[in-house]
């Protein structure tokens, strides 16, 4: 059953979901060394729920991080790469087996404390950073996800590209070239010595992978927003309307970026850095019509932040036809028992594969399709 079919007969109203059929991404072993406190892991997942429960500090969020590395390549938490290794290891080592695609895949990742970070895809370096994001796809929430909704537009602008590098092979090279032009512009500008022509140089760069990068923002959000917005209310059962629209800082068109850049050229220098363009964009949010992020109560902020993860994993199975691996770290404390049983059976009927945690197993609202781990000082068992 997917989940435009479930949306049909759902209780909570008109479809909530638009999908056609989908296989699921799936973790069928993981395998990690020096990871964290983790010690020596070694993991078979179910191919639906699996709830890892412990003790606070036993290391269930550390196996989340483990996995979700494999497909972000750098920890939710913002911890340095080096800090991912064992305080009594050299390096670390995550393998995973990936099924769910056309063929099975094996990932490999491994971590030095001075070395580089060394990928293999099915044996062999993979060709680019966006050909490994294509291969493995999934959707992360845990508590420091409440800055998408309370927190700065750097934020969500993050929450957008990363949607966007899971499904288009171009954007991550295009972000990327961006982003490399935008600090030469900047360093520049910080110099006193720099003449005009040479900041202009880097100008053609800027208007034209801009104007990508922010069309493709648009129309993620055009698809994006009805989902969440639904989510919000039908889902998650929300008193209030939630409205989400893009707000560019610069209309996404070369022109248009070309001119704001010649336009704020003095202002720019007199600041030391580039004031207009895509880095200035935000996704609004908001609640009768005031903003989200200084209006909202928490509570509503973390009903938010959900509909985010919803209609991101709705939105990922629909465009790669392929339903993503989904990481829960300890949502079970966010939602009230009503709100948390709704979740599950929207989940439960995606068909994709879960990972979750919580010290309290007994509060995950799911009488079938799960297996529970216990965590103890890094050590997984049944």
């Amino acid at each position: 059953m997917t989940l435009a079919s479930w949306a049909s007969s759902c209780p909570c109203g008109s479809r909530v979901w638009g999908l056609a059929s989908e296989s699921p991404s799936r973790v069928t072993a993981l395998h990690s060394e020096g990871f964290r406190n983790l010690g020596s892991l070694r993991f078979e997942p179910g191919p639906h729920f699996n709830v890892i429960h412990g003790d606070n500090g036993a290391g269930k969020s550390n196996i989340l991080e483990a996995i979700h590395y494999l497909g972000a390549l750098k920890s939710f938490r913002g911890a340095r790469t080096e800090d991912l290794v064992g305080l009594d290891h050299e390096r670390a080592l995550i393998e995973a087996r990936l099924e769910g695609g056309a063929a099975p895949h094996k990932l490999r990742v491994e971590i030095g404390r001075a070395e580089r970070r060394r990928l293999q895809l099915d044996g062999k370096r993979p060709r680019s950073v966006s050909a490994w994001y294509q291969t493995v796809r999934m959707v992360l929430f845990h508590p420091g996800d409440l800055v998408l909704a309370a927190g700065s537009a750097d934020k969500r602008r993050a929450f957008l590209d990363r949607m966007l590098e899971q499904m288009d092979p171009i954007y991550a090279s295009t972000l990327a070239s961006y982003e490399k032009a935008l600090r030469s512009r900047n360093r520049l500008l910080k110099d006193e010595r720099t003449d005009r022509r040479s900041v202009r140089a880097y100008d053609a760069i800027l208007s034209k992978a801009g104007a990508v990068v922010g069309q493709a923002r648009r129309r993620l959000i055009d698809d994006l927003a009805p989902r969440v917005e639904r989510a919000f209310t039908e889902v998650f059962a929300a008193e209030v309307p939630l409205s989400v629209r893009y707000l560019p800082r610069v209309e996404p068109s070369e022109e248009k970026i070309a001119e704001a850049l010649e336009r704020a050229f003095e202002k720019d220098r007199a600041r030391g850095f580039t004031s207009d363009g895509p880095h200035g964009d935000d996704l609004e949010l908001r609640l009768h019509e005031v903003g989200a992020r200084h209006h909202g109560s928490q509570g509503q902020h973390r009903t938010i932040v959900l509909a985010l993860k919803t209609a991101e994993l709705d939105l990922l199975a629909e465009r790669t036809a392929r339903v993503p691996i989904l990481l829960l770290d300890d949502v079970s404390s966010e939602l009230d028992r009503t709100r948390n049983r709704r979740f599950f059976e929207v989940l439960s009927h995606a068909g994709g594969q879960v990972f979750l945690t919580t010290t309290h197993p007994e509060f995950i609202l799911l009488e079938r399709d799960r297996i529970d781990f216990r965590v103890d000082a890094g050590r997984l068992s049944r």
